[in-house]
């Protein structure tokens, strides 16, 4: 009796030590957290139609903006900052701010990064002329069609953009251009002029709160869906209805090409993570250099165009 009462006392002895020592430790342990690790932080701007008849467009980008971010943010070295601002209501930039990304639509939609070193380096985001013009021929060459009646919005590159499609296709159909304005309501007199010259088939280019009241007089004229095609502009509606059945030429940048944001927010993580060096921020000029070698040769990030198909206002990708 005497030998297990010993075992016993010594057995609860060394709990007792044990539990003192766990005691001491649990008081004294501070866990490594990576959350407290603090990061040098990468202040953005991004100006986006946040309010008003665009504001889907803003809201897009912002949403593709944070996604990236949060993709970005499990292994980057910096901690990336982006506040928002409606172009509606411009604000002032703090003098700490990096970069600023800024959303256009006019005349196909595009994202500028500008980085805000002396010389105000400028990168854009879009789908070059170019390619979509390639894949608009493709969706001609299935049709019979003569004269072709090209509405664009007369804002930003529009005469560059319809020149070279009149280089382009102008040995095939018989191309009468017309222009409308931003703001504009009334497209009476360049519709009347197109039809009188026979036109049989139209490419409307254009932000959509003016193109979809284009959308809306074609069709008040009996002009149907099938003898239309667009470039960008059906990604960018909120009513994507109006489209139905047409085949156009988009990008892959996704809904509202919310896409081409998240691009340029990723290719400029991707920059300055290539010259990650703890405590210290590499400079702009040096960012600008990564950015032209790894992304943006030309100062150009190009996302591929696509030939989309609009059904019950859905939008596909059309299969080859």
């Amino acid at each position: 009796m005497s030998i297990m009462t010993t075992r016993t006392k010594i057995i609860l002895l060394a709990i007792a030590v044990i539990t003192a020592l766990a005691t001491v430790f649990a008081a004294t342990y501070k866990p490594k957290r990576s959350n407290t690790i603090v990061r040098p932080v990468i202040k953005i701007a991004a100006e986006l139609p946040l309010s008003g008849t665009e504001s889907h467009l803003g809201l897009a980008a912002q949403q593709a903006i944070q996604n990236s971010l949060r993709q970005a943010d499990a292994s980057a070295g910096y901690k990336y900052e982006v506040t928002y601002i409606d172009i509606a209501n411009p604000v002032s930039l703090p003098p700490e701010t990096k970069a600023v990304l800024s959303f256009q639509i006019a005349p196909e939609p595009k994202v500028l990064l500008t980085l805000n070193n002396e010389t105000r380096d400028t990168f854009s985001v879009h789908t070059s002329y170019e390619e979509a013009i390639n894949l608009l021929d493709k969706i001609l060459k299935g049709k019979n069609i003569k004269n072709i009646g090209l509405i664009i919005l007369a804002e930003g590159n529009y005469r560059q953009l319809a020149q070279m499609i009149n280089q382009k296709l102008s040995d095939q159909y018989t191309i009468r251009g017309a222009v409308y304005q931003k703001g504009q309501d009334n497209f009476n007199i360049i519709l009347n002029m197109l039809i009188n010259n026979d036109t049989d088939f139209y490419v409307l280019i254009g932000s959509p709160q003016e193109s979809d009241k284009l959308m809306q007089t074609l069709h008040e004229k009996g002009i149907s869906n099938y003898r239309i095609s667009a470039l960008y502009t059906p990604d960018l509606t909120s009513q994507p209805e109006l489209y139905n059945d047409i085949l156009y030429i988009g990008s892959e940048a996704g809904i509202y090409d919310g896409g081409l944001s998240a691009a340029a927010i990723l290719a400029l993580i991707d920059s300055y993570e290539k010259n990650f060096k703890k405590d210290l921020l590499p400079s702009l000029n040096l960012v600008a250099q990564t950015l032209r070698q790894n992304k943006a040769p030309e100062n150009t990030i190009n996302i591929k165009a696509e030939i989309k198909h609009i059904a019950e206002g859905k939008i596909s990708k059309l299969k080859e």
